[in-house]
């Protein structure tokens, strides 16, 4: 089996506007997007947004932490290498089941992967 691939974050709103800009996913929790990595970094970069339409930042923080924890089991053996993840949280992303969070995230990864890079 091979390693895993490495997760980072993306942290600079720059590095989210060049994301913005690729392809996207949605399912019912969480909006997918893909964008290809500055300078050939080999690795997968998840960045998290949750707007201020979703709730006060207790809620808001809640998710992020859910997504958080979501992309860090789903991503090493889902993501690809040398793309840019930003996920977009719905409002559905604070009360829905953890396990369908996993399964949306999951599936929307799926779908990016069938596009042509």
């Amino acid at each position: 089996m091979a390693a895993p691939k490495p997760v980072e974050t993306i942290k600079k709103r720059a590095d989210f506007l060049v994301a913005q800009a690729g392809e996207k996913a949605g399912t019912p929790s969480l909006l997918l997007i893909r964008g290809k990595a500055p300078n050939g970094l080999d690795r997968i970069r998840v960045g998290y947004t949750v707007t201020k339409k979703i709730g006060k930042a207790v809620i808001r923080n809640r998710i992020r932490r859910r997504l958080r924890e979501a992309a860090r089991q789903i991503f090493p053996d889902h993501g690809a290498a040398g793309f840019d993840y930003v996920l977009i949280a719905r409002p559905a992303a604070q009360s829905r089941d953890f396990a369908l969070l996993l399964d949306d995230m999951k599936r929307g990864l799926l779908r990016l992967a069938a596009l042509p890079k």
